[in-house]
């Protein structure tokens, strides 16, 4: 079975922008932000894939906020262990500068919205 393709740059700022808005506690597959977040990835993608149902569902999202918990200090570094160096890189880049994280973000969802027109 293929696996997905590695989560790009725009995804990664969703979604660590998605990671400041939810509470900790509240992040499941079942969130509606969560889940919101999953379809603007799927409709970020050019191509799309075989099965939108594995790609970048809500279970994937959520591990990808408890992969940003491991890097953030406010939390005590707990979340899943496994994550990328893409991940630490968008993490350095935005974590302490929430502001320009929220404005790429709005740019990300902006392009996504325009693809869709």
């Amino acid at each position: 079975m293929a696996r997905n393709p590695k989560w790009t740059r725009d995804e990664l700022i969703l979604a660590l922008d998605l990671y400041f808005r939810v509470p900790r506690g509240s992040v499941n597959a079942s969130h509606e932000k969560i889940i919101e977040l999953s379809e603007v990835l799927n409709r970020l993608r050019s191509a799309a894939p075989e099965d939108p149902m594995k790609y970048r569902n809500p279970n994937g999202v959520g591990m990808k906020l408890h992969n940003f918990s491991r890097l953030d200090e406010a939390v005590g570094g707990v979340g899943l262990s496994h994550g990328g160096r893409f991940e630490e890189e968008i993490w350095k880049e935005f974590a302490g500068n929430r502001a320009k994280l929220t404005e790429e973000a709005a740019a990300v969802r902006r392009r996504v919205a325009a693809s869709r027109d």
